[in-house]
C-alpha cells in the first residue's frame, strides 16, 4: 500500500514538472541580436541618429532588469527598419503646424510683454508730466501775480525786473521741457497702439489657426506605430519627437522578447503610448510580464515556487 502510494506520488510530480518545464522554459530570446536594416530618408535620420535612440530604448529593460538582453551585430538578420508612410506624414503635417503655433504665441508673448513694458512706461511719465505740469502752472501763476503787482505800481524797478526776466527765463526751460515730455508721451501713445494693432492681429491669426489646427487635427487618430514581425524584424513607422520613438523602440523591443501588452496605461508594454513622462522606466506590470517570459529560473525553483509560494 505504501508502495504504492510513493509511485502515485512521483507520477504526479514528474506530470506536473513537464508542465512546469513548459512555463520556465526560455521561450525569451535574450539576449538578442539586432542590426539597422531599411531607414527611410525621409524621417531625417542618420544611422548615428538611430543607434543612439536603440541603445536609449535598451537601456529601458537593461537598466530595470540588470541583464544583457540586446546586442547590436550588423551581422545579424533581425533588423530595425524605419518605413515612411501616410501616419509619419500625418505626423509631420500636425507636427509642423503646431510648431508655427508655437511660433506664433512666442511672438504674441513677446509683443504682449513689450506692449506691458510701454504701458507701464507711458503711466510713470504721465505722472511724472502731470507733477511738472502742475507746478509749473502754480510758478505761472506766481509770476503772473507778481508781473501784475508790480504794473499796478508803477511798474518794476531795475533789480525787479531782473529778476522777474530770470523766471521768466526759468519758466520757459519748464514749459520746453513740459512739451519735450508730451512729445515722449505721444510717440509712446503711437507705439503702444502699434504694438497693440500688431498684438490683435496675431491674437487673431493664432486663434484662426488653432481653430483650423482643431479642425484638421483634433479627432483622435490611432496608428500602428511600430510592428514587431516573427520574420526577425521591427518596423517603425511613426513618432512625434526622440521620447516618443524611444518608447516606440523599447515597446517592439519588448514584443521581440515574446513580451505580451499589459494593461497599465503607463507600462511600456501598454498597446497605446499615450501620455508618458519622457524618464519612463519599465512599471511592475511590465516586469511582472517580463519575468514571466524570460525568467532564467531553474527547473526545480519553479517547481518550489509553484508548490510552496517562496
Amino acid at each position: 500500500m505504501r508502495s504504492g502510494f510513493i509511485i502515485l506520488l512521483i507520477a504526479t510530480l514528474l506530470f506536473g514538472g513537464g508542465y512546469f518545464y513548459y512555463v520556465a522554459q526560455a521561450v525569451c530570446p535574450a539576449p538578442l541580436a539586432y542590426s539597422i536594416g531599411e531607414i527611410d530618408e525621409s524621417f531625417g535620420l542618420s544611422h548615428d541618429d538611430v543607434r543612439l535612440a536603440l541603445s536609449d530604448a535598451e537601456s529601458v529593460w537593461e537598466d530595470a532588469t540588470g541583464q544583457n538582453l540586446f546586442i547590436y551585430d550588423e551581422d545579424s538578420i533581425f533588423t530595425i527598419n524605419f518605413i515612411y508612410d501616410e501616419r509619419q506624414e500625418y505626423a509631420d503635417a500636425e507636427g509642423n503646424f503646431k510648431e508655427k503655433l508655437d511660433k506664433t504665441q512666442t511672438v504674441s508673448d513677446a509683443i504682449s510683454q513689450t506692449y506691458s513694458k510701454l504701458v507701464a512706461s507711458y503711466n510713470n511719465l504721465q505722472i511724472d508730466y502731470s507733477d511738472k505740469v502742475e507746478r509749473y502752472e502754480k510758478n505761472l501763476a506766481a509770476y503772473n501775480t507778481q508781473v501784475g503787482e508790480l504794473n499796478a505800481q508803477g511798474g518794476a524797478k531795475p533789480k525787479e525786473y531782473e529778476a522777474l526776466q530770470e523766471r521768466k527765463v526759468e519758466l520757459d526751460a519748464e514749459q520746453a521741457s513740459l512739451n519735450t515730455l508730451s512729445q515722449e508721451l505721444t510717440v509712446l501713445v503711437k507705439e503702444i497702439n502699434e504694438i497693440g494693432d500688431r498684438g490683435n492681429v496675431l491674437v487673431e491669426t493664432y486663434n484662426r489657426g488653432v481653430n483650423e489646427y482643431n479642425d484638421t487635427f483634433g479627432e483622435s487618430h490611432e496608428f500602428t506605430q511600430g510592428t514587431y514581425s516573427s520574420d526577425k524584424r521591427i518596423d517603425i513607422y511613426t513618432y512625434a519627437d526622440n521620447d516618443e520613438l524611444r518608447l516606440v523602440l523599447a515597446h517592439e523591443f519588448g514584443h521581440a522578447l515574446s513580451l505580451d501588452h499589459v494593461t497599465n496605461e503607463e507600462s511600456v508594454m501598454y498597446f497605446l503610448i499615450g501620455e508618458k513622462t519622457t524618464e519612463f522606466a519599465p512599471t511592475e506590470e511590465d516586469m511582472s510580464e517580463f519575468i514571466r517570459v524570460c525568467s532564467k529560473k531553474s527547473f526545480w525553483d519553479t517547481i518550489e515556487e509553484s508548490l510552496f509560494g517562496n
